[in-house]
């Protein structure tokens, strides 16, 4: 695992920005971000926990058309723009002009360069919070499904990501509270550090109340590919909808609905014909007792369970056994 002051670094590799660590900060590891005076004036300053959430405050007025490179480490980055203008381009599919308040949610897979662009006269007021994809689980308990699965098979997501929407008012409140905190020295470490996590929650919030950003047409196959591991999984003891409907961030209605346009049946059904599938291999490939099979795939009755398995193959499970 590397340190803060190594992530820092490559954070910056390839930037013409110049970092200063602000040395007897009584903050996170804080450091500072100079733009080529000949191309802008302002500073981003940057408050860093290579673990955690970390926070930077962006401040610039361009001298003359620039751009910068910042190369990617695999994070999440939720970005609110809160005045001024500048375009950044994640490789030739994502290339967007932020020019009024915005609530941006990107990710930047590693080693792929992003791109910022100042016109002449431009300035720009900002706020970024980026996170690693694996912390969002470990901080909130449930990782949301509404985001493509950015850690991929081999442990980072190629494809880079981009949403946007106007930015809200709340966000908007929060983010002038961390630009004029008015708080005492000794407690700006853990002021930080509550307003990054409250930015990270408000971001997250307003995303998961967008309808907009949950009825994309990709979601809703992920989020039936998720419900069926899970079930999977747990075939004695499956979640309720409820409950997977609150860890994937939409209601029960639109998951039930999910289900039954993706795969023709009720959740309680798929449960059902998963249970009966597994008995059925069960059954063809080992002598245990029926009571057992029942066990096994979640049947606290075999009564319940030969029941069951009839209406779904059309006869007994005693029958199948003697085939």
């Amino acid at each position: 695992m590397i340190g803060t002051d190594e992530f820092v670094r490559r954070l910056n590799q390839g930037s013409r920005f110049r970092i200063q660590q602000n040395d007897g900060s009584e903050t996170l590891s804080s450091y500072r971000f100079v733009p080529p005076p000949e191309n802008a004036s302002g500073l981003v300053d940057g408050y860093f926990d290579y673990q955690n959430p970390c926070l930077t405050i962006r401040k610039l007025q361009a001298k003359v058309e620039f751009f910068d490179d910042e190369l990617g480490l695999g994070r999440i980055v939720f970005l609110l723009h809160l005045s001024g203008s500048r375009r950044i381009e994640l490789g030739s599919a994502h290339q967007h002009e932020l020019s009024r308040p915005t609530l941006a949610v990107f990710y930047q897979p590693q080693g792929r360069v992003k791109r910022s662009v100042w016109n002449s006269g431009a300035n720009e007021l900002s706020l970024t919070v980026g996170i690693w994809p694996e912390r969002l689980t470990s901080m909130f308990g449930f990782y949301p499904i509404c985001f493509p699965n950015f850690l991929g098979s081999g442990g980072g997501k190629d494809e880079a990501f981009w949403y946007s929407r106007p930015l809200p008012y709340a966000l908007m409140s929060a983010a002038e509270q961390v630009l004029h905190p008015g708080i005492h020295p000794l407690l700006s470490r853990n002021y930080i550090s509550t307003k990054s996590q409250e930015l990270l929650c408000l971001s997250l919030s307003t995303l998961l109340s967008d309808g907009e950003f949950l009825s994309r047409p990709e979601l809703a196959a992920t989020r039936v590919e998720y419900v069926k591991t899970v079930v999977n999984a747990n075939l004695k003891n499956p979640p309720s909808l409820s409950e997977l409907a609150t860890s994937l961030g939409v209601s029960a209605e639109d998951l039930s609905e999910d289900m039954r346009q993706e795969m023709g049946v009720s959740y309680i059904q798929h449960i059902t014909n998963r249970r009966m599938e597994r008995a059925m291999m069960i059954l063809e490939g080992c002598s245990i007792p029926l009571k057992q099979v029942a066990y096994e795939v979640g049947y606290a009755h075999s009564s319940n369970f030969c029941t069951a398995f009839k209406r779904r193959f059309g006869s007994t499970p005693k029958h199948v056994r003697g085939r």
